[in-house]
């Protein structure tokens, strides 16, 4: 055999290793962020960063160009993101730095500075920047295959079903620990791994349109089997649909108990109107008829009765404490966002280095004083602050894309086709964080940015996956 014969035939064998390591290690990383509250355990966070580098370079490695699976508008807005970051850790000259870390040369006189105020502050966030990214071009590569990209969505889900589990037995129980760790915050709420209840609220609003995606694949092979029966319904009922529609709709109702328990306001109202959005898009786009009602109610009717039992009352009183909270300004989420817009004013163009807010906020911090604010409460005035009106603009953009990209795929794809569920899923899980994002700092939580960047991973996915084994 020649050279040129043997190598096409060790490709396959190359490429299919490098495939499941590449799921093993993105859906062990998930795991293993989420379980260590969240991915704040700095830790149990390095080795997923370890992990994460190890299956990068085993990719980069390959023979194969890079161009085999990525476009060059697939890798711009990454590159932007971490060359922005990069250049704000490079020693600048003093005249183009206006708030800035100087560093001494010999003789003591200072020439040179960064951009950003905290140099190690920015390292940090780097490796996390890096981490999402990684996560995101393996989501994007290894759910070319069908199976792979059903088993990652399937272990996001059952780790959203264990959280939920968690949190309702923290809720229901008083056991109020993470582990054999004790907890000190949010006691009276479920936080499952997480240390905030906030911030568990956001892992589950990520995956429960995932679950609930999974139950309108099943619904719409119950819809055809309607019709392959003649409108048969002993028939339909005997498949094994009917037991994997109640299996789903199961999963999605618990995950969404356990989020009623964590009494986020705005993951509970970033949830519901996603999952909203999700039947919306359903119904309108005639694949189901009145079946997307059905299950609409069927979701509602089960939430409402199990929320209920928990008791629910005090979630109803956080609601409306909403006014009272907002209304005292000058200690507030608004306060806060005040201030951080005299911030961003400041630094309109290059920011003040990423995951240096805490820092850069003390210098126009007019409310909570004599305490540390470590985050805006609003990714978006956050990513500004951090990258810059421009950087952060361009990446804010692009999320908008991605979701009006997602709702054209869910629109145009066949309507059998597992992408078009998928498409279905991730619409409802980025419209969820992004809404939550408006009040909260999920997408600096290394867990949940990670889940965030696997989810946009796997939706950029849609429409090129293969239905058998990647070689090629």
């Amino acid at each position: 055999m020649s050279v040129a014969n043997a190598h096409v035939g060790w490709l396959p064998g190359r490429q299919s290793v490098c495939f499941t390591c590449g799921e093993v290690a993105l859906i062990a990383g998930i795991s293993l962020a989420v379980l260590a509250f969240g991915g704040t355990d700095a830790t149990t966070f390095a080795v997923v960063e370890i992990v994460f580098a190890a299956v990068a370079i085993l990719f980069l490695a390959r023979p194969e160009p890079a161009r085999e699976y990525l476009s060059p508008a697939m890798i711009a807005i990454p590159t932007v993101l971490i060359g922005a970051v990069l250049f704000q850790m490079c020693p600048l000259p003093l005249s183009w730095v206006d708030l800035a870390s100087t560093e001494d040369l010999p003789g003591g006189t200072r020439h040179f500075a960064t951009i950003t105020i905290e140099p190690f502050a920015t390292r940090v966030h780097l490796l996390l920047l890096l981490t999402c990214v990684i996560s995101f071009f393996l989501a994007f590569i290894i759910s070319r295959q069908h199976e792979r990209k059903r088993r990652v969505i399937l272990a996001m889900v059952i780790l959203g079903l264990f959280e939920a589990w968690y949190g309702l037995l923290q809720y229901l129980t008083g056991w109020q620990k993470i582990f054999s760790y004790v907890k000190k915050y949010d006691l009276q709420e479920a936080t499952g791994t997480y240390i905030n209840r906030n911030h568990y609220a956001g892992f589950l609003e990520m995956v429960l349109p995932l679950a609930l995606a999974l139950g309108f694949r099943e619904l719409r092979r119950l819809y055809k089997k309607r019709h392959e029966f003649a409108g048969d319904l002993r028939k339909v009922a005997a498949g094994s649909n009917v037991a994997n529609f109640g299996l789903w709709i199961s999963i999605a109702v618990m995950i969404f108990a356990g989020l009623i328990c964590s009494r986020s306001r705005m993951g509970i109202f970033a949830a519901s109107l996603s999952a909203l959005l999700m039947f919306v898009f359903a119904w309108s786009s005639k694949l189901y008829g009145k079946a997307a009602l059905l299950m609409c109610m069927v979701f509602l009717a089960a939430s409402v009765s199990l929320a209920g039992w928990i008791g629910a009352g005090s979630v109803v009183e956080r609601f409306q404490a909403v006014g009272q909270e907002y209304a005292a300004g000058d200690h507030s989420r608004l306060s806060i966002w005040r201030d951080t817009v005299r911030l961003i004013r400041k630094h309109p163009w290059r920011g003040t280095g990423l995951g240096t807010f805490p820092i850069a906020f003390t210098s126009v911090q007019t409310t909570f004083l004599g305490e540390f604010v470590n985050h805006a409460h609003n990714d978006y005035l956050e990513l500004a602050s951090d990258l810059g009106i421009p950087v952060a603009g361009a990446l804010i953009g692009s999320l908008m894309w991605v979701v009006l990209r997602t709702i054209r795929i869910f629109r145009v794809t066949a309507k059998d086709s597992f992408d078009r569920f998928v498409a279905l899923g991730c619409i409802g899980s980025i419209v969820a964080i992004l809404l939550h994002s408006l009040v909260d700092f999920n997408l600096y939580i290394p867990a949940n940015a990670v889940v965030f960047a696997t989810i946009l991973g796997l939706t950029m996915s849609l429409g090129r996956s293969t239905q058998g084994k990647v070689s090629g």
